[in-house]
Parts: structure tokens; C-alpha cells; sequence
């Protein structure tokens, strides 16, 4: 089987020196990456520059992205040249990007002005719809400096919405066993296979990993595996769900050939 694997957290730039990303390690994609390996199938393995990765070795490409827009463009790239019998969107995509940034200062200096210039605020309504104007317009302010000085006592990070991912998956690879993941936190059995399933259902994956931060921990790491019927499967550790997604996708995959 040709395998896509995503793993690792991206990261959004907030200057030349800063950027804006989260917890993953990788360590679960990994895993499910060896395994694979180990079965004998191809993988191109798309991760982060801070994110473990397997072994170099026969069978494996690795691709190294950092934003994003870096991983969809990646992606598209690469449903371009090849046809993937399963694709594993693993990795912990940023929800949000950043637009711009401003200091205290400046901010409340942008927002003034275009309050004061507009003549039309005499309700709450008007100066509602104002204040929305304004900040979408200061939002879409260049952001020039090279790296933001550190002398303001509150700087401003404007964030715009990422598309996701995963919901340009099924158009691009109709073909490929798509799993997905979730990652929730403090939530019973039920709710994270109530939101997995909702997940699954909305991106047309063949199987969802549902998983609680908080039971992640040592070398535990919980995982449903949900698939399009509804029916769970328990792992307990990364080994274990490594094992249990392959098994599931060649599953998948030998039933569609």
C-alpha cells in the first residue's frame, strides 16, 4: 500500500523569530508510521522540523513543513504525482493563523481614529457594527517589522481563522482509507465517540482515533477507534493503536480492491 501519514504540530509565524504552535510530539505518528513500515508498505510521512519521525530508511519519504498553508500546499503537491491507498491525517493542525500585530498603542491610536472620523455612533447598534468594521480593517494591517520590538507593555496578535484540513481530503483522494483524528480534553467515553462520530460523518473519514489528553500520559495513550458504522475499539498505548489503525486500514483497503 502507498500511505500518506501527516504528524507533528504545526506552527503559525508571528515574526521572523516567533511563532505561535502547540503540544505534539509526533511520537503517536511515529509509531503508526514504523508500523506500517514494518508491514512492508510505502510511506510518505509529511511532519514538522521539532517533531520525531521514524528511521530514515527503504520505503519511507519524509517531507518537512512548518505552517498550514505549508501543509496544504504540500499535500495538493503530492495528490498531484501519486494516488495514496491510505492517508493518516494525524498531525495537530493550528486552528488559527496570524493576521497581524500591534502594539497597545497603536492599536487604541487605529481604533480612535476611526471612531472619532465616523459620525453616525449614536447607538449601540451603529457603534457595534462600527467597532466590527474597524478591527477587520486594522486586522488586515501589514505587519512590516522583521521582528517586533519587545518596549510595548501589551502587544495586540490578530488571529484569522485556518481552513481545515481534513475536509479537502476526500475531494483530492476519493479512493484512499482516511483516518482522522480528535484530540479532546476531560470528557467521558461518550462524549469524545459523540464528537468523533460527528467528525467522521462531516469529513467522510473511514475511521476516526478519538482521544483525551488526560489519558495520555507515561507511556498510557488511550485511543477509540471509531469507524463509518459506529463501532469502538480501545487501545491503550501509542503501540497498541499504531497496530489497531493499520490493521483496520489494510482491512479497509482489501475489501475495496
Amino acid at each position: 500500500m502507498n500511505i500518506l501519514i501527516t504528524a507533528g504540530g504545526t506552527s503559525e509565524r508571528i515574526d521572523n523569530v516567533r511563532s505561535i504552535t502547540n503540544h505534539s510530539t509526533g511520537r503517536l505518528g511515529k509509531a503508526i508510521g514504523e508500523c506500517f513500515l514494518a508491514q512492508g508498505h510505502h510511506v510518505t510521512y509529511v511532519t514538522t522540523p521539532q517533531a520525531v519521525r521514524p528511521v530514515n530508511q527503504a520505503n519511507l519519504s519524509i517531507i518537512e513543513i512548518e505552517t498550514t498553508k505549508e501543509l496544504a500546499s504540500t499535500l495538493l503537491n503530492q495528490f498531484e504525482q501519486q494516488s495514496f491507498d491510505g492517508i493518516i491525517h494525524g498531525m495537530a493542525v493550528s486552528d488559527f493563523t496570524t493576521e497581524t500585530t500591534l502594539s497597545e498603542d497603536i492599536f487604541i491610536e487605529k481604533l480612535a481614529a476611526k471612531l472619532t472620523n465616523d459620525n453616525t455612533l449614536n447607538d449601540l447598534t451603529s457603534l457595534t457594527e462600527a467597532l466590527y468594521h474597524s478591527l477587520d480593517e486594522i486586522g488586515q494591517t501589514v505587519q512590516q517589522a522583521k521582528k517586533i520590538p519587545s518596549g510595548t507593555d501589551r502587544l495586540l496578535l490578530f488571529l484569522k481563522k485556518n481552513p481545515k484540513i481534513i475536509a479537502m481530503l476526500r475531494d483530492h483522494q476519493p479512493q484512499a482509507v482516511l483516518v482522522g483524528f480528535k484530540l479532546l480534553v476531560g470528557v467521558s467515553f461518550e462524549e469524545l465517540v459523540h464528537v468523533g462520530s460527528a467528525l467522521l460523518t462531516k469529513n467522510n473519514c473511514d475511521f476516526i482515533l478519538a482521544n483525551d489528553l488526560e489519558q495520555i500520559h507515561d507511556k498510557q495513550h488511550v485511543g477509540i477507534l471509531i469507524d463509518a458504522t459506529g463501532q469502538t475499539t480501545t487501545a491503550q498505548t501509542k503501540s497498541e493503536i499504531a497496530q489497531l489503525i493499520v490493521n483496520k486500514v489494510e482491512e479497509k483497503w482489501r475489501s475495496q480492491s
